[in-house]
């Protein structure tokens, strides 16, 4: 299993486009934490002096799932779109662990990840607001915060290699990736919270603790982070094992 782990840790760091979306989610959070700040206080906009907008400043370090969604996608799929699978698949006749190997090292990718965008855009926030009027928020809220945006990473990026792994055509899996995060799921989220909550971005929304509320028997709230993390967990088994039972039995020529 170690080779393997290490076969796949060479071909995500051999991928250019593995890098141009790294780069990528670490450039769209430092443009929502600027973005946040300074838009705070005009018409429309929460004021920082609201301990909720302060919040939702950190918790931009999560703003970029969609990005590493593909990324894990890319993972999964790039081996087909250049007909590497085969080869990969005579060596390792055990496709489970082929996909177990892509998920470790997808998801300890996506914890990477995030841990490097809570670094970013803690160091920006905190350098921006001490510019402004602003109110405080705990050292525990931070850290809760900080813990959810690695762990939603993760959890996001072994979910794209699941959703390639059921597709596998590369350009279909992230466009149907894209839509489904960027528009179906954002609009069930933001008009429907109580059935959005449950969805993987309302999950992470809760996770992160960007939304005021967040009790899980209140109409309209979104989940406690306990709740979050628990539901975006099943969803990452739900996807994997619907992935292993199809890579399974899929002939791949």
């Amino acid at each position: 299993m170690t080779g393997l782990l290490r076969s796949e840790l060479l071909k995500v760091t051999s991928v250019r486009m593995t890098r141009g979306l790294v780069a990528g989610a670490v450039a769209f959070v430092v443009l929502n934490v600027v973005a946040l700040v300074l838009a705070s206080g005009q018409p429309g906009v929460p004021k920082l002096t609201e301990e909720q907008t302060v919040r939702s400043v950190f918790g931009a370090a999560g703003s970029a799932s969609a990005l590493v969604l593909v990324l894990g996608i890319v993972g999964a799929t790039t081996e087909y779109r250049h007909e590497t699978i085969t080869a990969t698949f005579l060596a390792t006749p055990r496709r489970a662990r082929v996909l177990t190997a892509k998920l470790a090292v997808h998801a300890g990718l996506g914890f990477v990840v995030g841990l490097a965008c809570v670094l970013l855009g803690y160091v920006l926030a905190a350098v921006l607001l001490a510019t402004r009027t602003h109110a405080s928020v705990s050292a525990g809220t931070l850290v809760r915060i900080a813990l959810g945006v690695a762990l939603g990473y993760a959890i996001y990026a072994a979910l794209g290699v699941c959703v390639g792994a059921l597709v596998r055509n590369q350009v279909a899996a992230i466009i149907g990736a894209l839509l489904w995060v960027v528009l179906i799921e954002a609009l069930v989220v933001a008009l429907a919270p109580t059935v959005g909550r449950w969805l993987p971005g309302g999950a992470l929304t809760g996770l992160l603790e960007t939304n005021p509320a967040r009790t899980v028997g209140s109409t309209g709230s979104y989940l406690t982070p306990a709740w979050a993390a628990l539901v975006l967990l099943g969803y990452g088994v739900l996807f994997a094992v619907l992935a292993a039972r199809t890579t399974l039995r899929r002939d791949v020529t």
